[in-house]
């Protein structure tokens, strides 16, 4: 029976949704389609095939299989050309400046994209013709270095779309450094509160270094488990324990007066631009509704938009101050490969929260007292004063010296690296325009990959891989840059339905120079929910010996530990995408005797 094509809601084959238990009555479907090879899928659209990246097929139940829907690129069926977003072909920047990614597939972009040639070269030409010393000294060459690290820092503002009168931009090691300096000075002023701590909220799908800033916070921290719960926090209500979060709502001052009104206590709210898993990315109005909400008046907002920032732009993040996170924190080296600098964005209004911190480093001080009585003086809290003038806000340095980040960055910056830093803005300009043509590229070629994997099948008609997507409409994600970056995240699948431990997929990759990512993905929140857990079966999991990294118990009782994983950058190609469907087709599609002896010999030792 020929199955029918519907665009607007059904899920993809070989997909899983995953609804919260706690929303959903019954266990999503796994779609099913035929084994058709994608080099005979259809061409162009009819009844059997649909070019645009929203329409699925209908589940026809009399019917074996369902044909998959794929999107075609550039109208000449899959995985052949996809129109370039650049100045020039991907493949011709790949071959001029990425020489490193001549023998293999690298899809591992959400731990680090790659390093451009020209990049490296102006560095090492820039080292070299001119004398840099350390910035906290006042010769010729530290000011030299003072001077370009000012410039670069302002240069990476503007580039990321915040205005530097509005935000002000620290550099740090990485993006958890970022977070756990804000995470530190939350719990330094929340100690000074009535109850003695601070509130932390944090969204389900958090990195691991978000997950860790409630240890911080001790009792009164929150985990939401869906978008919904976060809105409906944010519209005053607050939930009742479901028994799979953790709700302690903070304890206002409990007062007379005029202190005893809405706004609770101190808070902070974090959460992730994109799922460091799935790809999946999450509400940016959130801050803006936070700052508006008069139940959460002294709630900050800490957007962590490592994995965001990679392939999309961040103007919409910091377009409007008023509606902006208060704290945002990247992975630079996610963006430009090179070098390896972290950066925390603070929005002017909302910084001098961070200077209350108590731990002080070298350069953040005009003054220390280290004998006698202890005292200092933080650049820091000396830094911004609020001028309100003609109803607007202007920020100026007091007494002209000293911005935020005078105040938050402890010890010499690595101002060798951040020099690197302005060499990579100007080479992924040159190649790249801005990060909208990158958007655009990924997204094309994401929804490729989504659909060659959701199309793999076995003989008898199984689907070969078990995608993980969010909701009803997750796999119509895929291809919309606005909802999904991109990456992958799955489980392979035998024929019968059950699991190929994710390690063995990443070694057998491997051997054909194909370079992914399996394990926990630092996504404890998503892959709790993807994976169907419940609180026992994770301290089974950990009774069992699992750990984060291990590798040794892919499955416990048929249930799987973690993900297979494989994201795209800007210079990813569709050649990259057709070797990965390749090997995934000769891997793990044929039948079992027609099997590589390498998944034999694997497969037989479990």
């Amino acid at each position: 029976m020929t199955p029918s094509v519907h665009c607007p809601s059904t899920p993809a084959v070989g997909t899983r949704s995953f609804p919260l238990r706690s929303h959903a009555a019954t266990s999503p479907v796994v779609y099913r389609a035929t084994s058709t090879p994608p080099d005979m899928w259809p061409k162009s659209s009819g009844q059997h095939g649909c070019h645009v990246p929203a329409c699925k097929i209908r589940r026809d139940p009399h019917a074996r299989a369902a044909e998959p829907a794929i999107l075609a690129v550039n109208g000449t069926g899959p995985y052949r050309h996809v129109e370039s977003s650049y100045s020039e072909d991907v493949e011709t920047i790949r071959e001029r400046e990425y020489p490193q990614m001549s023998n293999g597939v690298y899809l591992d972009h959400s731990g680090t994209t790659i390093y451009a040639r020209s990049l490296i070269t102006a560095f090492a030409d820039k080292m070299m013709s001119n004398l840099y010393g350390n910035p906290h000294s006042a010769n010729e060459p530290a000011r030299l270095s003072g001077e370009m690290v000012d410039e670069v820092r302002e240069r990476t503002l503007r580039f990321l779309g915040a205005d530097p009168k509005h935000f002000d931009l620290i550099f740090v090691a990485n993006a958890t450094a970022g977070i756990k300096l804000v995470g530190d000075a939350f719990r330094d002023l929340g100690e000074k509160t009535w109850s003695g701590t601070f509130w932390y909220g944090y969204h389900k799908d958090a990195h691991t270094s978000l997950v860790g800033v409630r240890e911080l916070a001790g009792a009164e921290a929150r985990c939401f488990m869906s978008d919904a719960e976060v809105e409906r926090w944010l519209g005053g209500s607050v939930p009742s324990d479901d028994g799979f979060t953790n709700w302690h709502h903070h304890r206002p001052y409990q007062g007379s007066g005029r202190r005893r009104t809405a706004g609770g206590g101190l808070g902070l709210f974090a959460y992730p631009g994109q799922s460091n898993m799935t790809g999946r990315r999450l509400p940016l109005a959130w801050p803006g509704m936070l700052r508006r909400s008069r139940p959460h008046a002294n709630t900050y907002s800490l957007l962590d938009a490592a994995a965001l920032a990679m392939t999309s732009s961040m103007a919409a993040v910091f377009a409007d101050p008023d509606a902006a996170p208060d704290f945002t924190v990247l992975s630079l080296y996610k963006i430009f490969g090179f070098p390896d600098l972290g950066a925390l964005v603070v929005r002017r209004d909302s910084g001098h929260i961070l200077t209350l911190r108590k731990y002080f480093g070298g350069g953040t001080v005009t003054m220390v007292s280290a004998v006698g009585d202890a005292w200092h003086r933080s650049k820091g809290r000396e830094a911004v004063v609020d001028l309100r003038a003609n109803g607007q806000h202007q920020h100026q340095p007091q007494h002209g010296r000293y911005q935020i980040h005078d105040g938050l960055e402890d010890g010499t910056l690595p101002f060798h690296s951040i020099l690197a830093l302005g060499e990579a803005i100007d080479v992924h300009e040159r190649l790249y325009g801005n990060m909208e043509n990158i958007s655009r590229h990924t997204s094309r070629l994401v929804a490729s990959l989504y659909g060659g994997l959701a199309g793999l099948r076995h003989a008898n008609g199984g689907p070969v891989v078990q995608v993980y997507v969010e909701g009803a409409d997750g796999a119509r994600t895929f291809g919309d840059s606005a909802r999904q970056g991109a990456t992958v995240a799955f489980n392979v699948l035998e024929a019968d339905g059950s699991i190929v431990p994710y390690s063995q997929v990443e070694e057998l990759a491997n051997r054909k120079g194909i370079y992914i990512r399996s394990g926990g993905i630092c996504c404890p929140g998503g892959m709790f929910t993807a994976l169907e857990y419940e609180p026992w079966e994770l301290e089974r999991a950990l009774s069992a010996g699992h750990h984060c990294g291990s590798g040794s118990h892919d499955l416990i009782n048929q249930l799987p530990t973690g993900v297979v994983r494989a994201s795209l950058g800007p210079m990813s190609t569709v050649r990259d995408v057709d070797m990965f469907i390749e090997f995934m087709r000769d891997t793990f599609a044929t039948p079992r005797w027609q099997q590589s002896p390498e998944l034999e010999d694997m497969l037989f030792q479990r």
